[in-house]
């Protein structure tokens, strides 16, 4: 019951409040015990200093309850840096060629001793190949089997473990070529953040022209945020911006000095002005707060559907579709969180609509939901795998595929 009343992130509103009465009416109403000028000064000062510190504690013992870490000063990001970049038909994109970015959040609640590692984008804006930043060539280079990965960061993630870079495309590379004398290629066409409508339209405007022989699609908790914001609509306009409405934020926060008080850093990089996409991309691009009790079944049919269309457009253009059900592991710390529930109760219907359509489409599937164990060892949160997790994945994607 106490998380329901230290999650910020649920009552912005209510937190700022909180902290402006931290802030100025404690350390205001001080002064009211002295008629001295100086008195007045001193009483304020100090009574905001011992504030300070008290909301600084209160606010390290309420995030490491809630979240299971300690919380890291988010330092801030030259705005010429950030890696993504407003996109007139997506909501964001990586900067095509950019030097310098991180894959996702390393701060891993069952693995924080996971590292990521600077990359550098691709031709198309991805992060592929063990450095990132290896092309994909158009047109496809004669007899080359390309196999693309679509997804979002569960496909997208690097981790840096003991001197090597992991992802799951980088594992299935390997894998495959072990098993064939033939010069193939397995693509990292993800990107964090996205959900089917997002890769749908990316799918359809730029990564179809790769012509893949193979696309694999590991795709489907992204969804659920738009499925639980009240005014649904099935281009999700009702739950996303496009990062050029807000992308101003990026640039303030950018200027504001990095002040070493943990929630203020907090509070300026959730709320008012972000100084780094890697922890708030998704924060200032959604729209509504979701609400646990909407009923989800009209985002549910536009899932099938943006899965659906994406398997006809490579269908019509010859290029083989592996369906992979989705993973998802509530470890003992969020078993009993309401929000992981009812986000575990909604992939487990993605995962039939998924079984539905590979059976439908006459598809190969991977379940590997089922074929996973859902244990630390495999995991490094909720959905996001450690190297022997994404070499599970790999070895169970390779077993589909026939070269």
């Amino acid at each position: 019951m106490i998380r329901k009343y230290i999650d910020f992130s649920k009552n912005p509103i209510n937190a700022l409040v909180q902290i402006l009465i931290v802030f100025f009416f404690i350390p205001f109403f001080s002064t009211f015990f002295t008629n001295s000028i100086s008195s007045k000064i001193i009483y304020f000062f100090s009574t905001l200093l011992i504030s300070i510190i008290i909301a600084e504690f209160l606010f390290l013992f309420l995030y490491r309850l809630f979240t299971g870490t300690n919380y890291q000063i988010i330092e801030k990001v030259n705005f010429k840096k950030l890696m993504n970049k407003p996109h007139p038909y997506l909501p964001f994109i990586y900067k095509k060629n950019f030097e310098g970015g991180r894959a996702e959040q390393t701060n891993y609640p069952l693995h924080p001793e996971f590292k990521s590692l600077p990359l550098t984008t691709n031709n198309l804006g991805y992060f592929n190949g063990e450095n990132g930043n290896r092309d994909i060539l158009i047109p496809k280079p004669k007899n080359l089997v390309r196999i693309n990965c679509l997804g979002a960061s569960t496909t997208g993630n690097y981790l840096h473990v003991d001197n090597k870079v992991y992802s799951y495309p980088l594992e299935l590379e390997k894998i495959l070529r072990k098993k064939t004398t033939k010069e193939l290629e397995v693509n990292n066409c993800a990107q964090g953040g996205y959900n089917t409508a997002d890769s749908l339209v990316r799918f359809i405007l730029k990564d179809v022209d790769t012509d893949p022989d193979y696309l694999i699609i590991y795709h489907a908790v992204n969804d659920i945020r738009s499925y639980l914001t009240p005014g649904f609509s099935s281009d999700y306009s009702h739950s996303r911006k496009n990062l050029g409405e807000v992308y101003w934020k990026f640039l303030l926060g950018s200027k504001i000095p990095n002040i070493p008080i943990k929630f203020i850093n907090y509070l300026k990089n959730k709320f008012l002005f972000p100084s780094s996409e890697q922890y708030s991309l998704l924060e200032v691009i959604k729209k509504g707060q979701i609400d646990l009790k909407l009923d989800y079944s009209e985002g549910l049919k536009t899932y099938k559907r943006n899965i659906q269309h994406i398997i006809d457009i490579s269908v019509s253009n010859k290029i083989k579709v592996v369906l992979c059900t989705f993973c998802m592991y509530l470890y003992p710390k969020i078993k009993e969180d309401p929000l992981q529930n009812i986000y575990q109760k909604i992939v487990i219907k993605e995962n039939e609509i998924l079984k539905n359509l590979a059976n439908k489409n006459k598809l190969e599937l991977v379940d590997t939901a089922s074929l996973i164990e859902k244990k630390d060892s495999n995991f490094v949160d909720a959905v996001h795998f450690t190297p022997k997790g994404m070499q599970l994945l790999a070895q169970h994607i390779a077993d589909k595929i026939n070269i």
